[in-house]
């Protein structure tokens, strides 16, 4: 994955007017029907309030920002990025549509497909871990690699992944907005996926706080042993340091004498990742 190409789209157009930027002189104009959406769209919902707000400003004033297509067959083109604005432009009664054409392979149409949603407009959690886990399935991308190309840091990619382990009820509750992000982390932080989705019902229920959530995610764990203040703090510095070193989650669990450190792992590539860091290897 190319680190230029949260750049490249910000080369194509001029994020500050939203029109055309002045070096892009490749864009034309393209019939709508002539335009399919993208097999590679990591959104997979677009809400009505949204569309209507832009169908209107289309109307107002046309389209200002071209979408960006790739050529297929028989005279027709692939959206790459802009789906929102195709599908308000064809409410709103356009028979045209400004259009850069770029010949892309299915890897580079998904990272101009993910870059532009991301940064462009909030994506939901979910949403993102697909895609992100998209990336690595289909191309073979790291999570490095992944977060040089989007622009995050690898622990942030690596966290995102994270929640495609939760039930898919909890899932669906993050990407309606029913829970956050810090509820749906807590409920990673417990085994079984009947006692997460026993939690999920109290969450919604008694509309918990995220930290309302963690004691009990806490007090289910069995053999964890309750923590003093200071020894809650210690064992959190800790473990804050050792997620920042190895990018992913880590627990150390207390106990009477001596306790355990979990440290968690997505994938076989993310496992030699992780043993590199700890100066070890896979033994391959």
């Amino acid at each position: 994955m190319s680190k230029k190409l949260g750049r490249g789209l910000e080369e194509l157009f001029d994020s500050t007017r939203g029109t055309v930027a002045p070096t892009s002189q490749n864009f034309t104009m393209i019939r709508i029907e002539q335009v399919r959406p993208s097999r590679f769209q990591p959104r997979s919902e677009f809400r009505e309030e949204e569309l209507e707000e832009l169908k209107a400003s289309i109307k107002r004033q046309g389209v200002l920002q071209p979408v960006i297509v790739r050529p297929l067959a028989h005279g027709t083109y692939e959206l790459v990025a802009g789906e929102r604005r195709w599908r308000a432009a064809r409410a709103a009664g356009l028979s045209e549509v400004p259009a850069i054409v770029k010949t892309l392979s299915d890897r580079d149409a998904l990272e101009y497909s993910l870059v532009e949603n991301v940064q462009r407009t909030d994506l939901n959690p979910i949403d993102q871990a697909r895609a992100y886990r998209r990336l690595a399935d289909e191309f073979g991308h790291t999570q490095d690699q992944i977060a040089d190309g989007v622009g995050k840091d690898r622990a942030t990619v690596a966290n995102m992944l994270r929640l495609l382990n939760l039930p898919s009820e909890a899932q669906d509750a993050l990407r309606a907005g029913t829970i956050t992000m810090g509820h749906a982390r807590a409920l990673l932080g417990i085994e079984g996926r009947e006692r997460q989705l026993q939690l999920l019902q109290q969450t919604t229920q008694e509309k918990l706080s995220v930290r309302q959530l963690e004691v009990l995610v806490t007090s289910a764990q069995p053999g964890r042993r309750r923590r003093t203040p200071r020894t809650d703090a210690q064992l959190s510095a800790l473990e804050a340091q050792l997620r920042q070193v190895l990018g992913t989650k880590v627990n150390l669990i207390a106990r009477k004498k001596g306790g355990r450190i979990v440290i968690e792992y997505f994938s076989p590539q993310d496992l030699a990742r992780i043993l590199g860091a700890l100066g070890l290897s896979t033994g391959a």
